[in-house]
């Protein structure tokens, strides 16, 4: 089990990202006169990221629960992806197994399967827990300080996808596997030009298949790890 201090220290980035995204969230939904209760219980329950954004225009646009429901599923579907590579790291037990495979966000699977200080369950689960804990206290900081925060700090909702450029251009550093960026890339090609309605599931089903049939997978080879 890694330290506390190296947990922190390995998720740091991720807080960098979290707290003030939580935050833009939290501001987005007392803006939008939502019933404020709801927002940290979503930061809770939902941990959807760029989806609960999305969920402040439906809702006060008065879309349904089960509509927003089924439109945070299709968003999100790329997460049952994650589980392919992460499977070593699935804990044994019933609860910790079911909130491991809740809490896998874009920022989480991309540090936990690039860093090598992670070996166990035990870990891993420690740094899903972390980094939602960082989401929802951003999410309470931001309905706590929406009035008095100025305009335009919707502006920060970009560092979602900054974190996540970060993170990856750190994870080919740290594993130089060329083959994956490329194959990803050739995945993102595929899909933007023949399905871009539905562009990340159909990238994932690609890039799944591709290294489920990839010969090196039973042999313990590299590719089944990407």
């Amino acid at each position: 089990m890694m330290s506390k201090r190296g947990l922190v220290s390995m998720t740091l980035p991720v807080m960098m990202g979290y707290l003030p995204l939580g935050a833009v969230f939290g501001v987005l939904w007392v803006d939008a006169g939502l019933t404020w209760y709801w927002a940290p219980l979503m930061s809770v329950l939902v941990y959807a990221g760029a989806m609960q954004y999305l969920a402040v225009g439906l809702l006060a646009a008065g879309t349904g629960w089960i509509d927003l429901a089924v439109a945070t599923l299709l968003v999100n579907f790329r997460h049952l992806f994650y589980g392919v590579s992460l499977y070593h790291l699935l804990p044994k037990g019933v609860i910790g197994r079911h909130y491991f495979m809740f809490g896998i966000t874009d920022e989480t699977y991309s540090l936990l399967s690039a860093s090598g200080q992670v070996k166990n369950s035990e870990t891993a689960l420690w740094v899903v827990l972390l980094n939602q804990s960082y989401w929802i206290v951003g999410t309470l900081i931001g309905m706590v300080l929406a009035r008095g925060l100025p305009p335009g700090l919707q502006g920060l909702d970009f560092a979602l996808t900054a974190l996540f450029t970060v993170l990856a251009v750190e994870q080919i550093r740290a594993r130089r596997d060329w083959g994956a960026v490329i194959l990803g890339g050739v995945a993102a090609v595929v899909a933007g030009v023949w399905v871009s309605d539905y562009f990340l599931l159909a990238a994932s089903i690609i890039l799944v298949l591709v290294l489920l049939s990839w010969p090196e997978r039973n042999s313990g080879g590299n590719a089944a790890r990407v």
